[in-house]
């Protein structure tokens, strides 16, 4: 019995730099954003049944599942570690491998529940570009598999597959047309 997590990276939002002085949780997708939001839905959408959708509570993950959403008549479950973090509360002298590290552990967390709760099935899960490689990386380590890049675009997303609780494949799709 294989359960599926689509781990989506939001889509394109608008710069950091001409979002400034506001709350970063706040910055909005572009419109190419939600042009990519909608063919995302639709590509995942003509997939297996969708049992769950999660997301990171910023607003730029939400609305990249919006169009998914109101495809499903559903809403996405706003879960904390798939977001980013404003302050890391673990340091070591500024070393990137740290942020990675518990940005990684505190998601795979999330990632352990999912595939016991909903074993056997497919949910989507959408989160950011810190994120999503520190937990792939995680999963893919611990569980043996040989993948060399954990990069993902904006848009793109990660297709974890999963026998019982050990990740069996992961495969990147790059964001849609």
């Amino acid at each position: 019995m294989e359960t599926v997590i689509e781990l989506v990276r939001h889509a394109k939002a608008h710069s950091r730099d001409r979002w400034w002085g506001r709350p970063d949780r706040e910055r909005p997708l572009t419109d190419v954003g939600m042009d990519q939001s909608r063919a995302l839905a639709k590509e995942l959408h003509s997939g297996a049944p969708i049992a769950k959708l999660f997301s990171s509570p910023w607003t730029r993950c939400l609305q990249t599942l919006d169009p998914l959403a109101d495809t499903l008549g559903v809403h996405a479950v706003e879960e904390d570690v798939l977001g980013e973090v404003v302050s890391l509360p673990v340091h070591d002298g500024g070393d990137a491998w740290v942020t990675s590290a518990w940005l990684g552990g505190r998601a795979v967390g999330f990632v352990d529940r999912v595939v016991t709760t909903y074993a056997g099935k497919r949910v989507v899960a959408c989160s950011h570009g810190d994120v999503i490689p520190a937990l792939v990386a995680l999963v893919v380590g611990r569980d043996g598999l040989d993948v060399t890049d954990v990069r993902c675009k904006k848009g793109g997303r990660f297709t974890l597959t999963f026998s019982d609780a050990r990740c069996v494949d992961a495969t990147y799709h790059p964001p849609p047309d």
